[in-house]
């Protein structure tokens, strides 16, 4: 079995539409999982003509209230837990405001990951995915397989948005006992385009 991951698409608020990449990335998928920040029922719509969709609900999806905040899905024998990780502004808030000036960074990583993983304790999930900090990761937090797609899209109003090997999707095979992530960078060359479709000029 195959999954797609994919979080942090932003569209239509900060993206006109899905990275052309995907697609083909996620074809053949038995199913997508979106970790939330989807912005608009346009998402949806444009993953599930590829695979089934499951997906939650992030801070800025407003307007998306039919959404779960987390949930867990049954994926052959296993079990994963999806949910976007956001925490309350006022924790978040410090690291927000030093990106801003200073550019982006991990802001309490190690702690958003714990705070991830507590979420789902006792509910024996062989795996997380989660969002939120439009950064790749996998890692065992706590004993718990942690995955973080990324995002997949650069912020087209901010100069200093994230490096384009950070612009990805993410992949979960399940074969047999056997629980496999990958991320998948997407090509960078889409959001150059999109940087001249709404007039940003690269400094």
């Amino acid at each position: 079995m195959r999954i797609g991951l994919i979080s942090d698409t932003h569209m239509p608020t900060m993206s006109s539409r899905l990275h052309p990449a995907v697609p083909e990335v996620f074809r053949g998928v038995d199913m997508i999982l979106h970790a939330g920040d989807l912005t608009g029922r346009e998402m949806l719509e444009t993953l599930e003509k590829i695979a089934p969709v499951s997906a939650v609900r992030g801070d800025q999806d407003k307007g998306l209230d039919h959404l779960p905040n987390r949930r867990i899905i049954e994926a052959g024998n296993k079990r994963i837990g999806l949910v976007h990780g956001h925490r309350p502004r006022w924790i978040e808030w410090p690291g927000f405001t030093w990106n801003m000036f200073f550019g982006q960074h991990f802001f309490l990583a190690p702690r958003f990951y714990v705070n991830v993983v507590r979420q789902f304790a006792g509910q024996q999930v062989d795996c997380i995915v989660c969002g939120h900090l439009h950064r790749p990761y996998i890692g065992h937090v706590r004993g718990v397989l942690v995955v973080n797609p990324g995002s997949s899209y650069i912020n087209i109003l901010d100069g200093r948005t994230q490096p384009g090997d950070f612009v990805s999707v993410g992949m979960l095979e399940i074969e047999g006992d056997t629980l496999r992530a990958a991320i998948v960078p997407l090509p960078e060359r889409w959001q150059e385009v999109e940087r001249e479709r709404f007039g940003i000029r690269n400094e």
